[in-house]
């Protein structure tokens, strides 16, 4: 270990910290970390994957030095300025802390493993992991008990542990099994919030008050058994089925035991459960006693306080390796590290950072599930060995069905699609387009999603595209008063004088009085400035025409010229500008974002530092599950 140390001086511990064992996981104490760490640097030397994270480190290493330098300007004063500010809106938050609701965090057990392990007895007592030689999905706890985890790629868990089996992925199994648990999990909360396949928060409050009620039949439960009965024509071991029973109490964790037993009872998997006063909590509580238990923070400050006091940082939901290293620049290991240093981090990290880390001291969360035109996005992805381009829209196509279905479970309706790639370097690539008029069906959906594609295997042509992973995300949904009037402020922003080259985001006219008057003054008045400074300007005649199927943004048609001009709307700036090509307008975007960022950057206050991206959010998907 210490040649590796050598080897990597300048980024060693940091490159440990992405690659190597996190033994905060489920499954991974008291392993020799040191030994396990040596075999997976000495594995990933010379690979893409170690090349690909030794870049990113080194990205995170840059920015930890200018944060460095941030830090060694700011003085006592600027320290105790600080305190003063970040201590009253502490004492803020404490004071409106809920303690009224009772979260709960389902999250299965190693669940495309359990899946595979149960459809195969010959594999439970081996050490599998279900993925690829390129990249593992996940591992049983056989497997863990070497180093073996999620995210991984195979070859490098194979170094750890030569015997193990890796499973092809079969998600059609793994969804038919997630809807098995998500069947049970709606009684005990209708607007329960799945989160991939494999785990769920739900709030029980309500059904803790209906339950009180409840008699002993209404919490019982059948258990089916069977013994060996003598068959004595043919004098050989018979099974016969018996059936027990079993009745649960009223509390919090009687509900959450009966959750798990009816789950265990109807899929033959076992699942993990966390209870708490509020979301983060309770997801971090789900692995206290991992597999197959539960745990419970009661609702009170001081068991909050307690349970948050000595928990390390990496354990908290959406803290991954790169804020951990860069708290880790700061001496910040624990959650009571990072409360005893709120001045210093309110001064280093933008407001929404700070304000996130604070909330984490102090074991604040959210105790309102989001659902419907709440939620933010939407997304799923898959990782697979390198597949041909035919077999890269086949699994784009699949992707889009399962969102499709995901938003007709919650009506929903997106307006941004997002196509992320990955590929057999491990370099991320993500690519969004915004259409004018919500979509939600598969065809819609792939309609966007194939153009994005396509235009990646275009960019690299005439190589192939060569990918080891692929993500579809959906975003913007439109709440109840956008639905209501989408159809009618779109065609009336375009205005009856000018129409629209591809038809299908618009299916009818829609008249003024009848359109949200925000809508009118903020698009019309941009448009009427626009117009007005353009007076007298030559339209281009011989510009092609563009077809709209091909991007999210909406060219204007001029119906007075027998020729159509492309003018289009800027979704940074919304003002109009004259393109004769689609790559100009997007070179006029480019920097327009790039001015946008800037000026975000230089808004700061005059000691902080706006990297929001510096924040590990987690990952939307059918997720790569510990």
């Amino acid at each position: 270990m210490e040649n590796v140390a050598k080897d990597d001086t300048s980024f060693g511990e940091g490159l440990l910290l992405r690659v190597g064992l996190n033994d905060n996981k489920a499954g991974m104490k008291g392993l020799d970390k040191e030994k396990i760490n040596k075999i997976i640097m000495e594995a990933s030397k010379g690979s893409k994957f170690y090349e690909n994270e030794l870049k990113k480190d080194q990205q995170v290493n840059k920015r930890i030095e200018k944060m460095l330098e941030l830090k060694n300007k700011i003085t006592d004063q600027h320290i105790m300025k600080a305190q003063l500010q970040v201590d009253k809106i502490a004492m803020e938050l404490d004071q409106r802390r809920d303690l009224s609701c009772t979260i709960v965090h389902i999250d299965m057990d190693a669940f495309y493993a359990a899946v595979e392990m149960r459809d195969n007895p010959d594999l439970r007592d081996k050490p599998i992991a279900v993925g690829s030689l390129s990249m593992l999905s996940t591992s049983n706890y056989h497997a863990r008990r070497y180093g073996v985890r999620a995210a991984m790629p195979g070859f490098i868990a194979k170094k750890l542990c030569p015997h193990l089996v890796i499973v092809p992925l079969n998600f059609q199994k793994y969804k038919e099994e997630s809807k098995k648990v998500r069947e049970i999990l709606v009684e005990y909360d209708p607007h329960f919030m799945p989160m991939g396949l494999d785990e769920a928060y739900l709030n029980i409050t309500e059904h803790l008050e209906e339950r009180k009620n409840w008699d002993e039949e209404k919490r019982r439960h059948l258990i089916p058994t069977y013994s060996s009965a003598l068959n004595d024509e043919q004098e050989h071991p018979q099974s016969t089925s018996l059936v027990k029973s079993v009745v649960f109490g009223t509390s919090a964790e009687d509900v959450v035991e009966e959750i798990r037993f009816r789950v265990e009872q109807k899929t033959g998997l076992t699942a993990s459960a966390g209870i708490a006063p509020n979301t983060m909590l309770a997801k971090m509580c789900s692995d206290q006693n991992k597999p197959n238990g539960q745990y419970r923070i009661p609702p009170e400050r001081d068991a909050v306080m307690n349970f948050i006091k000595d928990l390390a940082i990496r354990k908290v939901p959406g803290i991954g390796k790169v804020t951990e290293k860069m708290l880790k620049a700061l001496g910040i290991v624990t959650c009571t590290d990072l409360y005893q240093q709120r001045a210093l981090i309110s001064l280093l990290f933008s407001e929404t950072s700070w304000r996130n880390f604070l909330e984490i001291s102090l074991g604040l969360g959210s105790t309102h599930l989001e659902r419907d035109g709440e939620r933010k996005s939407m997304s799923t992805e898959r990782t697979f060995n390198e597949i041909s381009a035919t077999e890269q829209y086949s699994l784009c196509k699949e992707l889009c069905s399962d969102l499709a279905e995901d938003l007709k479970k919650e009506g929903l309706k997106a307006r941004t699609v997002t196509l992320k790639l990955k590929n057999v370097n491990f370099e991320v690539k993500t690519r969004a387009t915004t259409v004018m008029s919500a979509i939600s069906t598969e065809e819609e959906i792939f309609a966007v999603a194939k153009d994005l594609l396509r235009w990646e295997m275009e960019s690299v042509a005439p190589l192939p595209l060569r990918l080891r992973l692929m993500g579809i995300r959906v975003s913007g949904f439109l709440n109840e008063e956008e639905k209501k009037y989408q159809q009618k402020s779109i065609v009336n922003f375009l205005e009856s004088g000018k129409q629209v080259s591809a038809s299908r985001f618009f299916s009818r006219k829609s008249t003024d009085e009848n359109l949200p008057k925000a809508s009118e003054s903020f698009f019309n008045k941009k448009r009427a400035i626009s117009q007005k400074a353009s007076q007298g300007l030559s339209l281009n005649e011989s510009s092609k025409k563009l077809n709209l199927q091909d991007t999210g943004l909406v060219p204007l048609v001029d119906q007075a010229k027998d020729n159509e001009c492309q003018i289009f709307i800027c979704p940074v700036c919304f003002e109009e500008h004259q393109s004769s090509t689609l790559e100009a307008f997007n070179r006029h975007i480019d920097k327009c974002l790039a001015g946008t960022l800037e000026k975000d950057d230089g808004e700061m206050a005059n000691i902080g530092i706006s990297w929001e991206n510096t924040i590990d959010k987690p990952v939307e998907r059918e997720k790569q599950r510990m």
